[in-house]
Formats: structure tokens, C-alpha cells, sequence
């Protein structure tokens, strides 16, 4: 996917306002830290992507993450075992993903009950990180519509609402614009490899083989960037 000239503008200045090795460093979701190593990350990480590779993504992964994203009912999750989804061939991520990341997501929806928008792009994130990046409330209610007052670049035509906070997927931005997003983490992983910007991945993500060196994934910007809203959120909120 090509990003829009408006969109891209927002990405620029954005890129120059943050410092992402430091947004990454600062990620903080129960116990992982970067000075734990992100031990939830990384186990989620090499456990999802492995199953993956062996098309047996069933629902005790979804159970896994359902849990470490406090997702409230988990007893509503069901899928048909393992889920029919072919994320890579040949132990490579499958072509299609990086040109129709929004039609990933969508089949995902189509077969998980009781993950919505947020979840399945996190079964993605862990899944295939070379590619996808997940979007929760956070993100979009820093980069997206809808609430001005936590919003500082716009990157997104989405809504989270709700008193829970929630991404609709009946929202006319859904799931074209989870394309979008994909294209944007892309493309920030693009410019910050070809600047020599260094990801200040936990050793044991090189020592393990999850990464062959210090470049950016996608997964690894939205790790930054949610870090990012998560300080943008908590001082609106």
C-alpha cells in the first residue's frame, strides 16, 4: 500500500518530534520492561510465530493472548482448531501479507469469536512482526479520530469509543485503514534502517534468533509508538 501525501507529511514530522529507541525502551505493559528483557513480548512472540510457521494457531494461543491483554470474557473465545489462515510459506512470510494487511485481518475476524479489531491485529503482531503491527484503542485514539484532545499527528480515519474504549468494526475506516497502519509502521521501519538508527532490541530477541540484527520490524515501531499514546492517553485521561 502507498501512503497518501497528507499521511506520509504526518509520518515525517512526527519521525522528527521522537526519539523511537527511547519510545521503544519506555514500553511498559504489566511486567515487561525493557530492563526485563519484555519477557511477555517475547515469549508470546517466538510461541505465535512458531505456530504460525506450522499453520497450528489454535485457540490456546488466543486464550494466551486474550490473557496477557486482560481481554475481559475470555470464555466468548472460540475458533474452529487450528484456525485456516496461511501467514507463510516456506518459512517466509506469504507475499500477499505486506500488500493486503487489511484482508489478513479481516479473515482472522471471520474465524475467531470474541476478538474484535484490536485482538486479531495482536494475534498478527505476534504472528508475523516482519510484517504487522497491532492497533488498539490507544494507538487510535492518539493517531485517529475523535478525541482531539489526545491527538497530536493524524494518521488515521478511525474511532475508539465506548466506555471501555473500543474500535468498532462496522466504522467505514475498518479494516482499510489497518492497511494503512501497516503501511505506516513499513514505512517508519524503512526510514529508521536506512538512517542507521539502531533498535535497542533485549539481547535475547538476537540471541534466540527472533531478530537477525538491530533493524526495525514493524512490530517493534508499534511497540515504540504504543508507548508513545500510552503517555499521550494517561495524561488526557
Amino acid at each position: 500500500m502507498t501512503l497518501s501525501y497528507s499521511v506520509k507529511n504526518e509520518v515525517e514530522r512526527l519521525l522528527a518530534k521522537l526519539d523511537m529507541p527511547n519510545c521503544y525502551r519506555s514500553y511498559q505493559w504489566k511486567t515487561d520492561t525493557w530492563e526485563t528483557g519484555f519477557p511477555d513480548l517475547f515469549t508470546l512472540e517466538r510461541e505465535i510465530s512458531l505456530v504460525a510457521r506450522n499453520n497450528s494457531l489454535d485457540r490456546t494461543h488466543l486464550l494466551k493472548i486474550a490473557e496477557w491483554g486482560d481481554l475481559p470474557n475470555k470464555k466468548a473465545i472460540f475458533c474452529q482448531n487450528p484456525i485456516k489462515i496461511t501467514l507463510y510459506v516456506n518459512g517466509s512470510p506469504a507475499m500477499w501479507l505486506k500488500n493486503e494487511p487489511e484482508n489478513a485481518v479481516l479473515i482472522l475476524d471471520g474465524k475467531i469469536r470474541g476478538f474484535g479489531p484490536t485482538y486479531c491485529s495482536k494475534v498478527l503482531h505476534f504472528a508475523v512482526p516482519q510484517v504487522f503491527g497491532a492497533l488498539d484503542t490507544r494507538l487510535v485514539r492518539t493517531f485517529g479520530e475523535g478525541d482531539p484532545a489526545s491527538k497530536r499527528y493524524h494518521l488515521l480515519n478511525l474511532v475508539a469509543s465506548g466506555e471501555r474504549w473500543a474500535i468498532s468494526s462496522s466504522q467505514p475506516g475498518w479494516p482499510g485503514e489497518y492497511g494503512t497502519w501497516c503501511a505506516i509502521l513499513n514505512y517508519i521501519a524503512d526510514t529508521l534502517n536506512q538512517n542507521g538508527t539502531a533498535c535497542p532490541l533485549p539481547s535475547k530477541y538476537l540471541e534466540s534468533g527472533l531478530r537477525k540484527d538491530t533493524s526495525w520490524l514493524p512490530a517493534d515501531v508499534e511497540t515504540a509508538l504504543f508507548s508513545y499514546a500510552s503517555k499521550v492517553v494517561e495524561t488526557k485521561d
